[in-house]
Parts: C-alpha cells; sequence; structure tokens
C-alpha cells in the first residue's frame, strides 16, 4: 500500500534544503517530488533531492523537483 502524504512528509528533507525559500516556507510546501513545483521564483542554492529519503523510497531520479517541477510514478 502506498505511503500516505502524511508518512511521507515526516521523510520529507525539502525544509533543510539549500533552494528552500521564504515563499515556500510560509505556505509549509513540502513533496514536490509528488506535488509539483513551488507556484513562486526560486533560486539554484544547492539541492538536496539525491539524499532525499523519499526520493529514494519511490526509486525517482532527478534534482530541484522544487523548480522543475515532479517526477511521474511508474
Amino acid at each position: 500500500m502506498p505511503a500516505k502524504d502524511e508518512e511521507l512528509e515526516g521523510k520529507c528533507i525539502c525544509a533543510r534544503c539549500p533552494t528552500y525559500a521564504e515563499c515556500v516556507r510560509r505556505d509549509k510546501k513540502l513533496l514536490f517530488c509528488f506535488k509539483g513545483k513551488a507556484g513562486c521564483q526560486l533560486e539554484r542554492y544547492g539541492c538536496l533531492c539525491g539524499s532525499c529519503p523519499v526520493q529514494k523510497l519511490r526509486g525517482f531520479n532527478g534534482v530541484y523537483f522544487c523548480i522543475e517541477g515532479k517526477v511521474l510514478i511508474k
């Protein structure tokens, strides 16, 4: 059974990412690899997606999901 958003949010490291900005922090946006890119302009200050437990759990590839958008689940 797929993990629920609450479970995944507990493993999500988006909020610790250098690119995570005030505009997404204010709205408590997480799980960009599932939900899609941020609705605001973000600058690339480094990416933690490659070390994210959520990404590894689902076998996703890629970086900067907050800027580039979500990955389609196979």
